[in-house]
């Protein structure tokens, strides 16, 4: 989910372009965005549901920390 907010946040032209331009809503719409940005349908159905906050600068600082503890757990996890 974190991966998804953070392709956003890091690509919101693309993310905006395919969703400006689809030709489709709900499902399909998701399924569209998810083609065209090599995602999951789960992190594309995240994408097109997250808050536009999520796209400033503090935002995106604060899913990359995120990220790393979470990526730090599974390391944990596994070792």
């Amino acid at each position: 989910m974190v991966l998804a907010l953070l392709y956003a946040a890091e690509n919101p032209a693309r993310v905006i372009e395919v969703c400006s331009t689809a030709e489709t809503s709900g499902d399909e719409l998701t399924r569209t965005l998810a083609d065209a940005c090599g995602l999951s349908m789960f992190q594309a159905d995240v994408i097109l549901t997250m808050q536009v906050r999520r796209f400033s600068p503090h935002a995106v600082t604060q899913m990359r920390a995120e990220l790393l503890d979470i990526d730090q757990a599974i390391d944990q996890l596994k070792g």
